[in-house]
């Protein structure tokens, strides 16, 4: 459990990171520095509420296969149950996301887009 824990835990400031912050006399470190500080007070007013949660739904799948016979051409339909998938689902995203958001512009940033992930 704890390894999903520390997952959970860094896949927000992962995809924090694209993110473009700018505030005037900023600099681009300073607002990654600022966004991860706000993530980290996120993550501790709205901590993880995980549920198990319907992630995909029942399906039959079809699939048609066809081939030639001479010169007719024969074609064969198989269909295949596919039950419903659950998982774990964080359902607090959302406000945990907002409450980033928010400090973010509490400090006089402003949000200006998205950038490449850059992979040091």
């Amino acid at each position: 459990m704890r390894p999903l824990f520390l997952l959970l835990l860094l896949i927000p400031l992962l995809s924090a990171c694209a993110e473009r912050w700018a505030r005037p006399g900023t600099s681009e470190a300073e607002a990654d520095a600022m966004n991860a500080a706000c993530g980290a007070e996120a993550q501790m007013a709205v901590p993880p509420h995980m549920v198990w949660q319907q992630v995909a739904p029942a399906r039959i799948e079809r699939e048609r296969n066809c081939w030639r016979d001479g010169d007719r051409e024969r074609c064969r339909t198989s269909e295949r149950y596919r039950p419903a998938r659950y998982d774990m689902v964080d359902i607090a995203t959302g406000a945990r996301e907002a409450h980033r958001t928010a400090c973010m512009r509490e400090k006089g940033f402003t949000f200006q887009g998205y950038r490449p992930l850059r992979l040091q």
